[in-house]
């Protein structure tokens, strides 16, 4: 099993190497090591690794990233993420995408680096000794040695040959997400019958199902598949998804891959039948207007009224429905973040508050929403949200006035209240100091700015507030640990990710 590691701090990846080769299990090499994101995707285009360790935050191509652009081009690589706890919703975040485990670099240890890997060297084993396991009616075929003997023609050609496939004949690759593994068996056999269908999978990294249908006319191809996913749909199975149709052995690990990122859609859609044909004529989404409502129920969460925020995020969730290809993995991580945001909100303003540990979740739209509707419930809960009428008034006139000089004075005047008992009852309730939540408030938004603009950064400044570009600038830097200049770099490299809280 060949691993790399990637992590931009010398005594880290010196430890990892070190702790691995003192292991002493023959099975596991070392296959090189990188130093920053960028290098080890280099790497792992170069030496395809089994398994690759990296850290979460490093300069240029972070962590996350790296993942998904190896696992765009090698699905089945296996990922193991380090991170700290000031990065614990990014190794979260992480897990959503593919991640098999993340280390604590604080806690490592040479055994906890070890286990993880004889772990998922010991399901690489299962699935490899699975390759061709009777499951159904017409067999069961495993894509996993396919997948590491591409280059292989007299394999490929043997493989397909010894189950059955007809090179001459047209073929279409329909792809399976199942959702009731425990009835899959006994329905998948009853819908197949006696038709001629190759059942390939589940693969190594989810529990989909190939299905390669073959017939003499695209329409008897067309019929078949669609009479199976009517089939899976009456049984509530789950998302069947149908690329474009072939011929001969060339092309049908091609169809497979095409199959493979349709399924994609899983996020949006949870059963049914949907053709790349269909996705391909979607419109794109107008991704500026979904962040902005996105900013929007998040800065309105503590100020506006339940029922408002509730439809907020009921159309939020309706707009991504019909989302095309090309945007469901942005509409993923948008859905992703602000289950996150929201979490965090709670939180900070709810005392018994515990975070949501969604290792294992199922992350789709459906899902999203309900995590979401249910965590804003909770901060209006009568028992957790405690914010006044004058308290309330106070933050939505902050949150639209930030952008010009206003004070605690005029705050209070507005909503009838003196300066002092608004002061003290603004601290009472929030937590934070008036100016404090100013302050608070204004930088975030600056840091969206820098992050989702080309404004210049003297622009931004008196965009949120501030007459002088200098003392904004070292407010800034006071406030998130780094300078303007230093966010406005990571824009582009991935560095800064995630929406930060606008309270």
């Amino acid at each position: 099993m060949k691993i790399l590691i990637v992590d931009d701090e010398t005594p880290i990846r010196e430890w990892i190497q070190f702790s691995i080769e003192r292991g002493g299990n023959p099975e596991f090499e070392i296959a090189a090591v990188a130093e920053s994101g960028n290098e080890g995707f280099d790497m792992a285009l170069k030496h395809q690794p089994d398994v690759v360790i990296t850290d979460i935050k490093m300069p240029g191509m972070d962590g996350i990233e790296l993942m998904k652009k190896v696992l765009e081009v090698s699905p089945y690589t296996n990922f193991v993420i380090l991170t700290n706890y000031a990065e614990f919703s990014y190794a979260r975040e992480a897990v959503t995408y593919g991640a098999k485990k993340y280390l604590l670099k604080s806690e490592l240890r040479g055994r906890d680096i070890l286990s993880t890997l004889e772990e998922i060297y010991g399901e690489i084993q299962e699935k490899a000794g699975n390759k061709e396991k009777d499951c159904y009616s017409n067999g069961y075929l495993d894509i996993f040695d396919c997948y590491y003997n591409l280059d292989n023609k007299e394999f490929l050609e043997d493989f397909w040959k010894r189950h059955g496939f007809r090179p001459g004949e047209l073929f279409l690759v329909t792809a399976f997400e199942q959702r009731d593994g425990v009835r899959q068996k006994e329905v998948m056999d009853r819908l197949v019958g006696e038709r001629k269908i190759h059942a390939i999978g589940p693969a190594l990294k989810n529990r989909s199902i190939y299905l390669i249908f073959q017939a003499g006319s695209g329409e008897e191809l067309t019929e078949a598949a669609e009479w199976f996913s009517e089939g899976c749909r009456r049984e509530n199975l789950g998302l069947m998804v149908s690329g474009h149709m072939g011929k001969g052995l060339a092309s049908i690990m091609e169809a497979i891959e095409e199959a493979e990122k349709m399924l994609r859609y899983t996020f949006l859609l949870d059963t049914g039948y949907l053709r790349i044909e269909d996705a391909m004529e979607l419109l794109p989404l107008d991704r500026a207007s979904i962040k902005k409502n996105c900013q929007k129920i998040l800065a309105g969460i503590l100020y506006e009224g339940e029922e408002v925020i509730q439809e907020a995020l009921v159309q939020w969730f309706q707009s991504l429905h019909g989302a095309p290809f090309a945007d469901i993995q942005w509409v993923k991580e948008m859905c992703i973040q602000l289950v996150i945001r929201i979490e965090e909100i709670c939180a900070a303003h709810i005392p018994d508050f515990s975070e949501e540990h969604h290792q294992d979740m199922d992350w789709t739209l459906k899902v999203c929403g309900g995590l979401c509707r249910n965590l804003v419930n909770r901060i209006y809960s009568e028992d957790n949200f405690r914010y006044s009428q004058s308290v309330r008034d106070a933050i939505r006139y902050i949150h639209n006035n930030y952008n010009r000089d206003i004070s605690l004075n005029e705050v209070a005047q507005y909503i009838y209240r003196s300066p002092e008992y608004l002061s003290r009852l603004f601290k009472s309730e929030t937590g934070e100091k008036f100016s404090s939540y100013l302050m608070s408030y204004r930088l975030n938004k600056a840091r969206d700015m820098l992050i989702n603009t080309d404004m210049k950064i003297y622009e931004i400044a008196y965009a949120v507030g501030y007459t002088t570009p200098s003392y904004f600038s070292k407010m800034y830097r006071d406030f998130m640990g780094v300078g303007p200049e230093v966010t406005r770099s990571q824009r582009n490299t991935g560095g800064a990710r995630g929406m930060k809280a606008d309270s």
